[in-house]
């Protein structure tokens, strides 16, 4: 009896951890959250999958950085994700990191804001996810190489259709019924009436019954996104993709859609602009210093500095007349007999000069009369 009890009680044990789970290749979190490199950023994302083993949804987060010349973008992620699974109800929560070089390379004109009007873009990176539940567990370790063309038909929107390829591996953790020897002595009978497995029971179980699976595998997804640009510093990006949870393009079909805003938290660099906007954020004192590294600074001179630095013009000299060129051979003159003199006429006689204008008479002056003595009695007259 005792010994039909232990192994039927060691039985419902294995039952319970009796679920495989499954490693999903394909699951991995996003590894390119935008394909728009003109600047450093940060992304919000949420994507939603939908599969025939389960839906999928994936919240995410981006820290990107451009460097100056626009055409490297170092995208750095922190994911949070997890998988309904249809097999046992069972919801699986998990995370995963990301760390993605992006490379735009530009083969078209930019629009005024930076934007390449077409381009080519490839990226490697590794995007490590694990899922994990009561009864699933497994880790896909996937290296993510894959390439877009994003394609700018106005300035204000992008659409990138691209493709990925993520060989990797997958470390899975499975569970399975296995007998174990002893029967009731490895069955120990508790005080409160209950049954609980000797140590030795235990070990012997797990060492039976669990196992770890390790494989590899190249999951390939395709997708398009695309990307308004509602200005300088926002964007909002548009996801669609879809891909398989198994090599190449076995397994289940996953379709998913999602949404992000991007906060760009840098300038634009300038290299990216057009010449006439690269100098609109520049202070005068950078630009100052920028143009006295230039070798052509030493030789610039101001306009006021031109005017006295250049001599005065001499005055031109009058133009000799032209000569006429003489031939080697000239013919001999002939002789002109003179035309008569014209008649002689008298010169004209000189009219006598005008006689000078007396200058005017001084005013005549009146002398003043002599002053008379009034008569007196010594002399009378």
């Amino acid at each position: 009896m005792g010994k039909r009890l232990g192994t039927g009680s060691l039985t419902a044990l294995l039952a319970l951890l009796g679920q495989t789970a499954h490693a999903l290749p394909g699951t991995h979190a996003p590894a390119v959250s935008t394909y728009d490199a003109r600047a450093s950023s940060v992304v919000l994302a949420y994507r939603h999958g939908s599969s025939d083993a389960g839906p999928f949804n994936t919240f995410s987060y981006n820290a990107n950085f451009s460097n100056t010349t626009g055409k490297l973008s170092a995208q750095f992620g922190i994911h949070y994700v997890n998988f309904a699974s249809k097999e046992n109800d069972k919801t699986a929560h998990g995370a995963g990191a990301s760390g993605t070089a992006l490379f735009v390379f530009p083969v078209a004109a930019r629009w005024d804001d930076g934007v390449p009007k077409a381009a080519l873009s490839f990226y490697v990176g590794a995007v490590p996810t694990l899922y994990v539940s009561g009864e699933r567990n497994y880790v896909t370790l996937p290296l993510a190489l894959g390439f877009g063309v994003p394609i700018s038909p106005h300035r204000a929107i992008t659409f990138t259709p691209w493709f990925e390829t993520a060989p990797g591996l997958n470390l899975d953790t499975v569970f399975k019924a296995a007998n174990i020897t002893g029967g009731a002595d490895s069955i120990q009978m508790n005080a409160d009436g209950t049954y609980s497995l000797k140590e030795g029971a235990i070990q012997e179980a797990v060492k039976k019954g669990v196992t770890v699976d390790l494989n590899a595998s190249v999951p390939m997804r395709a997708g398009l996104e695309a990307g308004i640009h509602l200005g300088q510093s926002v964007d909002f990006n548009l996801y669609t993709s879809i891909g398989t949870l198994g090599g190449g393009f076995s397994g289940s079909s996953v379709f998913s859609l999602g949404a992000g805003l991007v906060f760009r938290w840098d300038d634009i660099v300038p290299a990216v602009l057009p010449v006439e906007r690269r100098l609109d954020r520049e202070g005068c004192e950078a630009i100052e210093a920028r143009f006295r590294s230039c070798p052509g600074s030493r030789k610039w001179l101001s306009p006021e500095q031109r005017g006295r630095a250049l001599p005065p013009a001499p005055a031109s000299a009058a133009p000799k007349p032209a000569t006429a060129p003489v031939l080697a051979t000239q013919p001999t003159p002939r002789a002109v007999k003179p035309a008569p003199l014209p008649a002689m006429v008298p010169p004209p006689t000189t009219a006598p000069a005008p006689a000078p204008v007396p200058a005017p008479a001084a005013p005549a002056v009146t002398p003043a009369a002599p002053s008379v003595s009034p008569p007196s009695a010594v002399f009378p007259n």
